[in-house]
């Protein structure tokens, strides 16, 4: 594992055992989307330049709309941390059938050394759950979807077969 791996799941490991202190609802099975993201996700090293630049501080819209010029690629959500970001950030990205990183969102010097630790979704749940909350973004929208990821965890369909065993 790299330092920064090591550091985005420590975080994500203190903040999901926070906020599981912290919530005394027995009925979700997940209490956080750190939680969740922890249970379901994996990481995420290796990166390839991006074939096109996102708008800064979009990248949920910006992962979101590149479904549509890029169908070969694949939406992923949760959680990213580089050499001089110290905290972990909810973030989205996209990657190849690879598995390599394509982040059209942090680029350039600001973001050396990330490191990403999420899900890849299939993308017909991505268009289905926007189309639903009329948002961009998932993980953080999931209280507009009335908790359904944290209460019941991700629904059979939702998580792409090549990177997630069933």
């Amino acid at each position: 594992m790299n330092h920064n791996l090591d550091r985005l799941l420590a975080i994500l490991k203190e903040q999901a055992d926070l906020i599981d202190n912290l919530n005394t609802r027995s009925d979700f099975r997940h209490k956080s989307i750190q939680s969740l993201i922890l249970a379901n996700g994996k990481s995420f090293e290796k990166q390839v330049k991006s074939p096109f630049k996102g708008q800064p501080k979009s990248c949920f819209e910006n992962c979101l709309k590149a479904l549509i010029n890029f169908s070969r690629l694949n939406y992923c959500e949760g959680f990213a941390i580089g050499d001089d970001i110290s905290i972990a950030v909810s973030h989205a990205w996209l990657v190849n059938s690879n598995g390599e990183v394509i982040d059209p969102t942090w680029i350039g010097k600001n973001f050396k050394g990330s490191t990403y630790f999420g899900v890849v979704f299939n993308n017909d749940f991505v268009i289905e759950i926007a189309q639903k909350i009329k948002c961009y973004g998932i993980l953080d929208n999931d209280y507009m979807n009335g908790h359904t990821l944290v209460r019941e965890g991700f629904p059979s369909h939702a998580l792409h077969s090549k990177f997630h065993e069933k």
